[in-house]
């Protein structure tokens, strides 16, 4: 085999390896919502599965994916709606890291609703109870800041500097 040959067979191969390392890995996440308990009227904090087409981290994933629409499958002849209040709230999480910095967990409401029949301070526990579930031991300290439209401020931050004082070991909203 000639050199040109094993140089290009070499190339081919370091590709191939290094597209699996910057692709990330698919599969499926475990994350937290807060669900419209149609029902029993209350606010129901849920476990919940989600597929990931790039696992690159799944709490910051986990993370996201408390906003996502969960539109279940159902035998009943009507449509369900989005039972995620988070999403229907308009409610996301993210984190937000800058070189030198430490890691900020960040919510973004400047698009907040309220599409239910639940109290808004309600909704934001809910949602904040699913931050708390699934941020990693090393985390449970680290201050949450949050962006909202002049009208939702004043009483978020009610609730997020509550949130942040909090024992995030312990449930904030609902049952253990």
């Amino acid at each position: 085999m000639g050199a040109f040959m094993k140089i290009f067979i070499a190339a081919v191969l370091g590709l191939w390896m290094s597209a699996a390392v910057v692709a990330g890995e698919s599969g499926l996440l475990r994350t937290y919502q807060p669900l419209d308990g149609v029902e029993s009227g209350e606010i129901r904090i849920e476990p919940v599965t989600c597929y990931s087409g790039n696992l690159h981290s799944d709490w910051d994933l986990a993370l996201e994916y408390i906003s996502v629409k969960n539109v279940p499958p159902t035998r009943s002849e009507k449509p369900s709606g989005d039972l995620n209040l988070a999403s229907t709230s308009h409610l996301t999480f993210d984190t937000e890291s800058q070189e030198d910095k430490p890691l900020k967990l960040y919510m973004k409401a400047d698009e907040f609703v309220v599409t239910k029949a639940y109290d808004r301070e309600v909704i934001v526990k809910a949602c904040l109870e699913c931050v708390r579930r699934v941020l990693p031991p090393k985390l449970l300290k680290t201050p949450l800041t949050f962006s909202a439209s002049p009208e939702n401020k004043e009483w978020m931050s009610k609730i997020v500097d509550e949130f942040n004082r909090h024992d995030r070991s312990k449930v904030f909203y609902g049952e253990p």
